[in-house]
């Protein structure tokens, strides 16, 4: 289209653009927030503004669990970690019991026997089952 680059210039061009891609993540096929973009103009506002309130809700649901997790395990723990792990539990039991205390531990619903002995001074800090050390999150 009467643009002309002379063989070097393309060369930089090209592997910075590979560089770029590489390291963050540009995308060759249209993602949903492109389709709203250049979509039709019906519903602009609405669609944009649904989209990106789902990708806040979806950052704040997890953020308070992962910073405290986080703090706890002493590393930060990033979105697509959080879901594997989530998803890896989720997977491996049938029993719905199971499942319900694996949620209540990932999101800090579960109150461990160390943070019960806190509020209710008549119980005991130590762990239900091997009753020798101190009852928290990790024991």
């Amino acid at each position: 289209q009467g643009i002309i680059l002379d063989w070097w210039a393309y060369m930089q061009i090209q592997v910075k653009f590979k560089k770029d891609s590489k390291e963050q993540g540009i995308y060759k096929e249209v993602q949903k927030l492109d389709q709203i973009l250049t979509g039709k103009d019906t519903k602009f506002i609405t669609r944009t503004y649904n989209y990106l309130l789902e990708v806040e809700l979806e950052e704040e649901i997890v953020k308070g669990p992962m910073i405290a997790w986080a703090r706890n395990v002493g590393h930060n723990i990033n979105l697509d970690e959080w879901e594997k792990i989530w998803t890896e539990n989720w997977k491996l039991t049938l029993s719905t019991a199971f499942k319900e205390n694996q949620y209540k531990m990932f999101y800090r619903w579960h109150l461990a026997p160390a943070r019960l002995a806190e509020m209710y001074p008549a119980l005991k800090p130590e762990c239900w089952k091997c009753k020798l050390k101190k009852g928290t999150f990790f024991h």
